[in-house]
This record gives structure tokens, sequence and C-alpha cells, in this order.
């Protein structure tokens, strides 16, 4: 390599490092400011509680406090550590059923599972299931008034595809450009960060996710799973 060429490849080493620290500046930024709302709720019901200890709604305040600052960090842990893999060979299918196992469905909401069978591929059952699950999370938040959740599993030669459907609001253009960039996407108290994990996790398996979405009528979005290598 030429001197000119290394100089080149230090400075595109630099630039990736310097977005790299500012979009973790960024997250680290966002976490905070999500957390400071339950952090503070907790604080003024201890307040409270030295005077009026008997109160059970300031316990329920604490609760559910507790809870919310949980599922931040959660989300900030999934989207952190998604390209630590543990890999198996294991069906495809397997893997949506896990993402089902501890996921609420409203009754409002029909669920149809069209779950080909597929050759097993080398994946991490866990942080798949997970990315499937923040799939389907988002496809609940965007039917509040009901509707079908399709899932699908599509076994090609050369990839797996899990499809996730959903009758919901759609995606606007507005927030299609910034849908998998953290914090962005107008879901807050945790929820910023799914579809960039889930991305993440689908990336690091050398897969791709994309998604089509009309305003109004729905979304589908696509975890298309190479038979190749994984990426780590």
């Amino acid at each position: 390599m030429s001197e000119g060429e290394q100089e080149k490849s230090i400075d595109a080493d630099e630039e990736v490092e310097q977005q790299v620290i500012e979009r973790m500046g960024h997250i680290s930024s966002e976490l905070a400011h999500d957390l400071r709302s339950p952090l503070q709720t907790i604080q003024n019901a201890i307040y409270l509680l030295q005077r009026n200890p008997d109160n059970e709604q300031l316990y329920d305040m604490v609760r559910q406090s507790l809870a919310q600052a949980t599922e931040i960090l959660d989300g900030f842990r999934d989207y952190y550590k998604a390209h630590n893999l543990q890999l198996i060979d294991v069906d495809p299918a397997k893997i949506v059923d896990l993402a089902f196992s501890e996921l609420e469905i409203p009754e409002n909401i029909k669920v149809d599972r069209a779950l080909d069978s597929a050759q097993p591929l080398s994946l991490d059952p866990s942080k798949l299931a997970m990315a499937i699950r923040k799939l389907l999370l988002n496809a609940i938040q965007a039917m509040p008034e009901g509707g079908e959740l399709v899932v699908k599993i599509i076994d090609t030669p050369g990839a797996v595809k899990i499809t996730v459907k959903d009758t919901g609001v759609g995606i606007t253009p507005q927030v299609a450009d910034i849908i998998y960039t953290p914090f962005m996407a107008g879901q807050k108290k945790g929820r910023g960060l799914g579809l960039p994990a889930a991305k993440r996790v689908v990336e690091s398996h050398g897969g791709e996710l994309s998604y089509e979405s009309e305003v109004g009528l729905g979304t589908v979005f696509t975890i298309t799973l190479p038979r190749s290598a994984v990426n780590l």
C-alpha cells in the first residue's frame, strides 16, 4: 500500500470512529433523558411515602416506574449487544414460536402463522427471537383499533425469509427516513431502539431487514437470512 493510500485509510478509519462516537453520544443522551422521568417519579414517591407509608397508589407508582426504567435499559442492552451471537443449528420456525411465547396479543388482532418447513440455519435463537418480537410489537402498536397480523416463513435455495405483516397505520414518509435511527422514530419509553436493535441483530447474522409500507393500509417487514457465513 502506497503512502497516499495509507493516509486515505487512516482518514477513513478516523471518520468511522468519529461517527461511532457521535452516534453513541446521541444514544447516551437520549437514554439519560428517558431514564430521568421514571427515576424522578420514584424519588418523588419515596419522599411522599415517608409521610404516608400506607398509600398503596404510591407503591404502584414506584413499581410502574421501575418497570419503565427496566424496559429502557433492556432496549439499550438489546441494541448494544446485538452483534454478540451464540450460534446453533435451529429451525427458523422454532425461533418464531419463541418470539411469540412471551407476547401478549390484543383480542382485536387476528394472528395468522404460515410457517413453512425450512432447513436449519446457524442462528442465535435468543437474539433473533428478540428481533422478531420487536417487529411483532411494532406491528401490534400500528394496529390500535385491531387488525390482522400475518407471519410467514419462506424457504428458498439461497435464503430463508421471515415476513411480519400488519394491517395498521403504515409508515409515513417522514418516519421512513429515520426508522432505523436510534430514538428517532417517535416512540419513546425505551421503544426508540426497537427497530434499530432488530436491524443490528439481523445484519449480524449476515442478513437483511427491509420493509414495504402504505399509509393507512399496513406494513410488511422482511428478514432475509442467507445460507452463508455469519458476519461477525
